[in-house]
């Protein structure tokens, strides 16, 4: 007689028929006597239907799955594994620049004297650094205007030099030692004086004009005995400077008896006035 264990092992054979006819007939005599083993065996029973509708194709798939198929899970599988490291990785990060905030702040808090103490002493270098440098400029200015061209190089290639409009008159003793000379173009009215005495690289020059358009640029043009030409520089003629009766001072390498006499010109080469240099009896 089998136990009920032994027939709920072969109850699965049983209802697909693949138990011999002895072993049948003993597994439904223990049927005929079990409610229990009798309700297992009417729940397999559907399970012969759904078995007659797999075909041998789908046991050769279900035995070795298509390449596909494969493709795919171990796709998602290697996807699946780089996306846990990414967020392993990025936890790491976050908890890298936590840790290193935290030093950080602990080191500034243990030193608070070295920020403040720094900018001061940046400050104070900068501010050398500034000095020095105002001072190496002023050393070659003074350095430039110190030259003065010698030879008898054509002065037409000497470049203007900017005047500004001042109202101190020339030293007493220059001024004894000096001249003025009288211009005018009597075809517009515009008039010019130049005040000349010897300087210590050429000569001194103070010019000061009379009916000009306010708005004027001006510049004085030395020329020599020889007919070089010596643009000294240039200056702007406003409504402020008639009212102030400023004097623009200039200088020149060309020694004053060596001067044939002035030239004031606009920027575009138009002669404003001419200021003739009579030579002292």
């Amino acid at each position: 007689m089998m136990t009920c264990e032994e027939v709920r092992l072969s109850l699965g054979a049983h209802a697909l028929g693949a138990l011999d006819p002895e072993e049948a007939l003993e597994i439904d005599n223990h049927l005929a006597t079990c409610e229990t083993c009798g309700s297992e065996l009417t729940e397999l029973e559907g399970v012969a239907s759904f078995l007659g509708k797999v075909s041998e194709r789908d046991v050769e798939l279900v035995g070795s799955p298509p390449r596909q198929v494969l493709d795919r899970l171990l796709n998602d599988r290697a996807k699946r594994f780089r996306r846990g490291r990414m967020l392993l990785v990025a936890a790491a990060s976050v908890a890298v620049l936590a840790v290193g905030g935290t030093v950080w702040t602990a080191v500034q808090s243990s030193r608070p004297g070295g920020t403040a103490a720094a900018a001061p002493e940046a400050d104070t270098s900068q501010a050398r650094s500034s000095a020095a440098d105002s001072q190496a400029h002023a050393s070659e200015s003074q350095a430039h205007a110190s030259e003065s061209p010698t030879g008898a190089s054509p002065f037409s290639d000497a470049q203007p030099r900017l005047a500004e409009p001042s109202r101190e008159a020339p030293d007493r003793a220059q001024a004894v030692e000096g001249r003025e000379f009288p211009g005018v173009n009597k075809a517009k009215g515009y008039r010019a004086t130049v005040a000349a005495w010897p300087g210590d690289s050429g000569t001194e020059l103070a010019i000061s004009v009379t009916n000009m358009p306010a708005g004027t640029t001006c510049t004085l043009v030395v020329v020599d005995v020889d007919g070089h030409r010596d643009p000294t520089g240039s200056w702007f003629i406003s409504g402020k400077g008639y009212q102030a009766k400023a004097v623009f001072k200039q200088t020149t390498p060309v020694l004053m008896g060596d001067i044939a006499r002035f030239e004031i010109v606009a920027p575009s080469g138009e002669l404003l006035v001419t200021v003739p240099v009579r030579k002292a009896k």
